[in-house]
């Protein structure tokens, strides 16, 4: 049969619908009917087996659109390394297998992700920071438009960003004083469109870290919960500031 054949699509479409951390299924576009013999899926080993530095990784399509891909690709990168390749195939053949207690590899890489998103997100919604719901990756989306961050990061200039927003302000305090680093949207915003203002409300943050992280993360979120709140927290002395300005790099959540 076709690619895709006997996938419950409207199932699967349901389950996004429903919300939640992920679905129960990874819906691959080009499963879709007619989807096929116009679709690339280009994948890469570096995130699935978390093995970055190897930069090697693969495409699936049909033959007339990966022939392209084979004519344009030596003027890009000449040559994958050949050991790593061969390596590639092995870790391929083995991720089918049974692995940590899951059918697969992957059931089993997506379970963890499972997990440690709805740890990251507990510690974030009781901090009072909303997160919008996610369909997949390993990154969780928070809408930080209503925390008010102290004047001084929102009149900070910096090279890195032609407007410092509300969101990049946010993460600036929020890794300075309170030891956690999260990344802002707005950056992947043109940069006519952080001048208007339409952007600024976002942040994200990773869970593909190990519990460890994550529990420190967890610990900070919930002091940072108190201060959003309003809570009696005790002062702390400047030795105790600039330990977490020199920490700021080894913060939990990156």
């Amino acid at each position: 049969g076709s690619p895709g054949e006997g996938v419950d699509h409207g199932a699967a479409a349901a389950g996004l619908a429903a919300g939640g951390i992920a679905p129960p299924r990874h819906v691959h576009f080009a499963s879709l009917p007619g989807m096929f013999d116009r679709t690339l899926t280009l994948s890469s080993a570096g995130k699935t087996f978390s093995v970055t530095g190897w930069q090697v990784g693969w495409i699936v399509g049909p033959k007339h659109l990966v022939r392209d891909i084979h004519v344009a690709l030596p003027f890009l990168q000449f040559c994958a390394s050949t050991p790593i390749q061969q390596a590639m195939t092995g870790v391929l053949s083995k991720a089918d297998q049974p692995y940590g207690g899951e059918p697969t590899y992957y059931d089993w890489l997506c379970a963890q992700y499972r997990r440690k998103a709805a740890l990251l997100s507990k510690a974030l919604k009781g901090a009072g920071l909303p997160v919008l719901a996610s369909e997949g990756g390993y990154f969780l989306t928070v809408d930080v438009s209503g925390v008010a961050v102290p004047q001084k990061y929102l009149d900070e200039t910096s090279d890195a960003i032609s407007t410092v927003t509300h969101d990049w302000a946010f993460c600036r305090w929020l890794a300075i004083e309170h030891g956690i680093l999260s990344i802002p949207v707005a950056p992947f915003y043109s940069a006519d469109r952080r001048a208007s203002g339409d952007c600024g409300s976002y942040v994200r943050f990773a869970f593909c870290k190990t519990d460890e992280t994550l529990q420190k993360a967890a610990e900070r979120l919930n002091k940072l919960g108190d201060v959003l709140r309003g809570v009696n927290v005790p002062a702390e002395s400047a030795e105790s500031v600039e330990m977490k300005k020199a920490v700021a790099e080894e913060a939990a959540v990156v």
